[in-house]
């Protein structure tokens, strides 16, 4: 049995059972403080408490307190061993949450039985980019967007994970402390190939990550990037697609939407105008894509415009 200390109260933590988690970083435990899951770290760098400190002290604003809900897991102390030395942090416990994946794949949400039909599924993008929005206003970079780092519970409401990966800036010294992680398939065309160690980020980049989010949650899971290649010569590997800026509704059709893609008229114009200026416009210019506010407006538009499908049972409402 292990014993820390919360820095923040001098409350003694134990860690319960076996982990529940393990990452290149670190273990999750669960704790017995109800509610309160303990991150572990493999090694303790000194930058990773300067890191912590400058989160516990600026945390954003929860955009769903009023729905009594955890958007993201959020740090909430430094842990330390008895000998005093940092070796992790407490955070809240997301419970009864399903990964995103298991939402958008439809043979996933089938075998799970999972009440999931397009209002829902159009209400968890909504409240993903107001998430972002927050997260974002508070001058904070996801960096490693990816369906594994959100989670979402049967209201449709999604809780951002591995949060202490995020880029954080101190806004009192300007010091940066990176995100060292990226994901294939999400990162943007101007930062593949860069070290994420030695690279400051910026929200635009986050902007690219959202997009294919979003894209995958309205389009059954499908990768803005995937079609069917009837360009000249051998067809571009994925980050070779992304690099390229050619998606399925690229200008230059060289790509093609395959038979099983949901048609991108099925959304609200001003969705369909919000992933042309992120894929198209984008490409060229990064600062033209859609902040993830921009992409709040154009859901919140096409949400109110949904209707239900008199062929299946009316859909169930979910709560903003």
């Amino acid at each position: 049995m292990t014993v820390l200390t919360c820095a923040s109260t001098g409350q003694s933590i134990t860690l319960l059972g076996e982990p529940i988690a393990n990452s290149g970083e670190g273990k999750v435990w669960r704790t017995n403080r109800n509610g309160y899951l303990a991150k572990i770290y493999h090694d303790q760098k000194p930058e990773r408490v300067q890191k912590l400190a400058v989160m516990i002290a600026h945390r954003p604003k929860e955009p769903n307190s009023h729905l009594n809900h955890i958007s993201f897991a959020w740090p909430k102390s430094v842990l330390k061993n008895a000998q005093g030395d940092f070796v992790g942090f407490l955070m809240p416990e997301i419970k009864e949450a399903k990964q995103l994946i298991d939402v958008y794949n439809f043979q996933k949400r089938k075998t799970l039985k999972l009440d999931v039909d397009w209002r829902f599924l159009h209400t968890t993008t909504l409240n993903i980019a107001s998430i972002i929005e927050a997260i974002h206003t508070c001058g904070y970079v996801l960096g490693d967007i990816k369906p594994e780092n959100i989670l979402v519970n049967d209201r449709a409401l999604p809780s951002i994970i591995d949060t202490d990966s995020f880029q954080v800036r101190n806004p009192v010294n300007g010091k940066i402390y990176r995100c060292e992680v990226g994901s294939e398939n999400f990162t943007p065309p101007e930062l593949i190939g860069k070290d994420f160690h030695s690279t400051d980020q910026t929200e635009v980049h986050d902007r690219f990550r959202l997009a294919v989010i979003i894209y995958r949650l309205l389009f059954s899971g499908q990768s803005p990037f995937v079609g069917k290649w009837i360009g000249a010569g051998e067809d571009p590997k994925p980050e070779e697609r992304i690099r390229g800026g050619l998606w399925i509704y690229t200008p230059n059709n060289l790509i093609q939407p395959t038979n099983i893609t949901i048609p991108l008229e099925i959304v609200h114009p001003e969705v369909q105008r919000c992933f042309f200026k992120c894929f198209n416009d984008g490409y060229q210019n990064p600062n033209l894509r859609p902040t993830a506010g921009d992409w709040v407006k154009a859901l919140r538009q096409g949400y109110f415009i949904l209707k239900s499908c008199l062929s299946v049972s009316s859909p169930k409402e979910h709560k903003r």
